[in-house]
Order: C-alpha cells, then structure tokens, then sequence
C-alpha cells in the first residue's frame, strides 16, 4: 500500500513538472477558459520523451496516472478558479485492433479505431451524493463508483439509518453510451465485424454521430451483467480523435508500391483488371467493365458555393434469374477496400439508411445503417426492387445528394452516405422483356432509376457457342475448384485503394470536346417536336465520372480523349440496350428512367382526342370496338396497344368505364 501511495506521490511530482515546462501556456489557457473549457488535451509522445517510465506506467495504470495527474493540475492552478480540468491523452502508441482487444488487456491504456454503429441519449450520472439523515438532519457526501446509489450505512451523530438523496446538493455529470464497430476494410471477406460499447463522460459527449470514422484513447473495463450475470468489456473514453481525412484505405508498403506502379506501365492493364473482375462469372464484359470502373470511381468536387458533384459511380443491374448477379456483388463486396453486401429484402431494423431505435433504457438513440456504414466505400444492395418503402423514399437522397437525412422520434440530424452502390433486380415477370420499359417490369419508381450511372440489362438467351464456353468454365471451376484470374485479387484490392487515395485526374481540353460533342450531337438529333429526348445533363455528368474512373485505371493524371471514348462507348450500351423504342427507332431517355417513352405519349393523346370526338356523336360513351377500329386506321395501332394505353389513361384518372365495354373522358 505505501509503494502505491509512493508511486502516486512520484507521479503527481513528475506531472506537476512536466505540465510546468512542457504545456505551461496550454494550462493557464484552460484555466482562464474554465468552465467553457474542461479539459487539456497532452501529447503521449511528448511524455513518452520527457519521463518514459511515466509513460508506461500510464498504459498500465491509466486510472492512477490519470487522477495523479489531474491532482498535479489543481497543485499547480494559480486562477483561484478551484477548475477540476480533465486531462486527456492523444497520439497513443498502444493501438490495439478492436478484433484483438481480449481480456489481457483489461485494466489497460488502449486506442481503438473504428466507425460509430449508434449514439444514445446523454443522461445525467451521478458522481457525489449529498444525503440528509432523517432523524437529526445532518448531511452526508457519499463518493459514487457506479450506477447504483451507495447511502451511508450509519449517521455519525444519532446512528439513524434512514437517509434522504438531496439532487440539488448533490454533483451529476454527463455521460452518453455509444458502440464502436471496427473499420469494415480490416477484414478479409464474410467475417462479421465486431463491436464495443464506449462510455462518454463530461466534455466528451455530444461529439460524435454515427458514420464518424474515430479513435477512442480510453480504459478497457469489464462489468457484470445483471441479467445474463456474464461479464462484458466496455471502453471508457479519454480522448476521441476524428479520422475522417487521414483514413488509410489500406496498409500499402514500398514493395506494393513498385508492383501497382509497373502494372500501371503495362499498355494492357485496362483489359487485365477487366479479366480480373468477378473472374468466377463467365462474359458479360460490359457488365464486368462497369463494376471495375465503378471500383476506381471519379472525382467527388465540391464548389464555391458548397454544393458538392459526386464522383460514385452507381449501377444497376437488371437480369433474368441465374445469371449471376448476386454473386457479383459479393465479388465487388469482398474486393472493395470497405464493402458491404446487403439484401433489399432482408433490411429490416436499421435497414439500409439509419433508423432510431430505442436504447436500453428506453430512451432514442441513432443507428447507422448499411449506406452510412458504407460511407467512403461499396454497397452492394441485391433484390433492390424488394426494398422496404421508407428505405425506398431515404434512397432518393442518399444516391444523388449522398447524405441520409433524418427526423425520427425527436432526433435530427444529417449522416454522410458517400457511397457507390451496386444494385441487382430482378423483373417483375420472372423474366425480362424487350418490348417493355424497364419501369413496368421493376418495382422500382422514375426517380430512383433515373439517379443510376449505368443499367445494364442481362437476358439469358440460348445460344450454342456461349452456353458451350460457360458450361466448360463452370465445370473447370468444379474440377480444379480454382478460379484463373490475370491479376492476384489481394494486389488488384491494393492498386484500387492506392488510385482512389492517390489519383485525382482533371478534364483536359480534348476530353471535353469529345464530350461535348457526344451531348450536342445526341441532343440536335430531337430538336423537333416528334422526337424523344435521347440524354440529358444527368448522363453527361455520368459521362464525366466515368471518364475520370477510366483515367484512374491507368493511374493517369488528366483525363484524355481515348478516356471519354470508352465512357461514351459504355454508356452507348447502355442507352441502347435500355432506351431503344422499337416503334420509334430511337433512344428515348424516358424509356431509360422508366417514365412513359415519347411514342407512348403521342399515342395516349391521339387516343384521348379520338374518344373526344366519337363521345359526341354516341352521347358520351363510346363503344371500346369503334375506338379500336378508329384507331387502327388513324395510327395504325394493334388492340393490344390501344388496351395498353386505356389501361394506363385509366390509372391516371384521364378515362373511365360507365359500363363494361363503353369508354368517357373525365
């Protein structure tokens, strides 16, 4: 006991000396300050060099240090102030991977990285409880270690036992819980990351939201559970230290270094990380160019005026069932220095947003869901058009604006959810069918489909040679149970990481003409009225990040016009594939974002103009029959089209059925 006491002694001394030489002006700051200012934050390195051993004592003694070294603060407070600073700790060299953090370090000086899964309410706790006896009013200051009230066992002056809590008298402070969950690019795929709850208390609180990527300097405790009556650790928090903008995507060594920078030499690298992506799935090398584009992503720009341009590059994938696509986005979720997979149908809870949920003690707290969790990342979200609706309507936002805003249960706040998303669906009929918009055939609304890169359309059509190539691939596969790839999957994971941290391309002249020539070109073709609108600014920005994406694959500065090239040759596909309107011939964007293509309109007008003038010579209704032979020789429309387009003018409410086979306009 006297060594400890010693110990203490000696460490209050070393404190009283180093804050008098190595942080004098920080001390009388924080004093002059107090109480708008609680705390001193102290370098660990720098102690580390003015005394080692007190450095060391302070991992692993960290509550003795700590109280020697707020007790030398108050010995040398000069402010008559009488201010109870905090000291708190940065830049520890302890760093210990929550996955690592087991019970030999309890009682330990740790920091732990990581990303705020929820924060709850801050609730008072108290610290020093003033009691009154009821007998002969004498009061009583009981110091409190835990959550559960200690009283006096006796009153000093009657011997009375019954005591009454006076709260005004007596001392609270604040404390907030919140859970730490590890950094996602930390593990290998599938392995499920794992969390810690973090107490707060004073000056700590209310400083972070969930999404925050941290560092938590703090205590390793252990404390019972009263119900299961099993123990659980928790770090009690001395210090937090925001790592947004430092975050090391991954550990990248000098040896990496070489190996990215000479694959980027190669004239084939574009075609060799094609070959690379999702390598187990056999063709679709549109598809598998997108994925690896979206992989390196464009540049996120953010203006004068603080509007913020995405650089994610999100894509939606539309396919007849067995063709793979789920197993491409666990490929990309695996891959992608901090991906998340996540199923449209099995969001439930917190789902793919944030919800707020209730805490232990009954209170509201916020919970981060997969996109915010994805922040800075992939996600990939399979049977997207299974979504639950109040995910569906927060998707609007995340997707162009990348925030996820939320008002819930008195909680308001705006998380960051600076994501790419790699969406599968698939259609509404089982299978997909050409003649038909995509809107109609995914559960998906205009609005949502319109804010996607690239929607590529992948049918499952028999044909000999390919089915041959694939029925060989996959039994190749079963057989060597290996899959050939040109690039090692760990050194393509590390070349990704390393263009996304360290390539930031800008537009060259060239590569702008290029654009705009596509834009203007595709555009002049619909000047006049009878046209559909082929692209709009929404695709040209489209166009931009995917030039910029192509650019990062080569690890190039400037984006050049072979870069735009390729973007608009992708994005030509595309449009292709999903916009072509058969009875027009044209691409017709509307048909893209799932809105009523411009040939469908033209026809519901003639329709409705046609039902307008018949109404007056049958008395307002007009027989289904003669409306279909009038229409026949108008616009040489099949009854099937005309029964398409009543069926549509019906849902919005333009024409009714008085009576079965009769038609009126509203």
């Amino acid at each position: 006991m006297d060594t400890i006491i010693e110990k203490s002694k000696t460490s209050v001394a070393k404190f009283e000396d180093f804050f008098s030489t190595e942080y004098k002006e920080d001390v009388i700051e924080a004093f002059s300050n107090y109480p708008d200012k609680r705390s001193i934050v102290v370098d660990y390195l720098r102690l580390e060099m003015f005394d080692p051993d007190l450095a060391d004592l302070l991992i692993d003694k960290p509550e003795e240090v700590i109280m020697a070294s707020q007790k030398a603060i108050k010995n040398i407070d000069t402010s008559q102030k009488n201010a109870d600073l905090q000291v708190r700790f940065e830049n520890l060299t302890n760093n210990v991977p929550l996955r690592e953090l087991r019970s030999k370090y309890i009682g330990n000086f740790v920091a732990v990285d990581g990303i705020v899964r929820k924060a709850d309410e801050i609730r008072p706790r108290i610290v020093n409880a003033m009691f009154e006896c009821r007998s002969c009013m004498r009061l009583h200051e009981v110091p409190q270690t835990s959550n559960l009230i200690s009283e006096p066992a006796l009153c000093n002056d009657c011997g009375g036992r019954s005591f009454r809590l006076l709260q005004e008298e007596s001392e609270f402070v604040d404390t907030q819980t919140t859970k730490l969950q590890e950094p996602l690019e930390n593990l290998s795929g599938g392995e499920q990351p794992r969390q810690i709850h973090v107490v707060l208390e004073d000056d700590l609180v209310d400083e972070i939201t969930p999404g925050d990527i941290i560092r938590i300097t703090g205590t390793l405790k252990t404390v019972r559970d009263d119900k299961t009556k099993r123990f659980k650790n928790y770090i009690y928090c001395n210090y937090i230290e925001p790592l947004e903008q430092e975050f090391e995507e991954l550990q990248i060594s000098e040896e990496d270094k070489a190996k990215i920078i000479e694959l980027a030499k190669d004239p084939d690298v574009y075609n060799k990380i094609i070959n690379s992506t999702a390598p187990s799935i056999q063709g679709y090398r549109e598809v598998k160019e997108a994925i690896a584009i979206q992989l390196f992503g464009g540049s996120a720009k953010e203006l004068e005026d603080k509007t913020r341009i995405r650089g994610d590059i999100h894509i939606l994938i539309v396919g007849d069932p067995g063709i793979g696509k789920s197993q491409m986005l666990k490929y990309v979720s695996k891959l992608a220095p901090r991906g998340i997979y996540t199923s449209g149908k099995g969001t439930s809870g917190v789902g793919l947003t944030a919800a707020a949920v209730k805490d232990d003690l009954g209170g509201w707290s916020l919970e981060a869901g997969a996109l915010v969790l994805g922040d800075r990342g992939n996600v990939c979200v399979d049977e997207l058009d299974k979504m639950r609706s109040e995910d569906r309507s927060a998707i609007h936002e995340a997707l162009e604006q990348q925030t996820i805003s939320i008002a819930k249960a008195g909680i308001m706040a705006t998380l960051n959810a600076r994501c790419a998303m790699l969406a599968a669906a698939n259609p509404k009929f089982g299978r997909f069918d050409r003649y038909k918009s995509i809107a109609e055939q995914i559960n998906l609304p205009a609005p949502i489909l319109s804010r996607f890169d690239l929607i590529f359309v992948v049918e499952d059509k028999p044909n000999a040679e390919k089915d041959k190539k694939l029925a060989k691939h996959i039994l190749n596969i079963h057989k060597n149970q290996s899959i050939p790839f040109e690039i090692d999957p760990e050194l393509l994971r590390k070349y990704i990481a390393y263009a996304r941290k360290e390539v930031h391309p800008k537009l060259t002249q060239g590569a702008i003409e290029v654009l705009q020539e596509f834009y203007v070109g595709m555009r002049v073709g619909a000047e006049d009225e009878d046209s559909p609108v082929p692209i709009t600014a929404r695709q040209l920005e489209a166009l931009v990040r995917l030039s910029e994406a192509n650019c990062k694959i080569r690890l190039g500065k400037e984006v050049t016009a072979e870069d735009a090239k390729r973007a608009i040759k992708l994005q030509q596909e595309c449009l292709k594939q999903v916009g072509y309107d058969p009875e027009t011939g044209k691409v017709d964007i509307d048909k893209v974002e799932g809105r009523t293509p411009k040939s469908d309109r033209d026809k519901a007008r003639i329709l409705l103009d046609v039902i307008k003038e018949l109404s007056e010579e049958y008395g307002g209704r007009v027989p289904s029959s003669i409306l279909k032979e009038e229409m026949s020789d108008r616009a040489d429309m099949s009854e099937d089209k005309v029964d398409q387009i009543i069926t549509k003018l019906k849902q919005q409410g333009l024409v009714f059925e008085p009576t079965q086979g009769y038609l009126k306009t509203v």
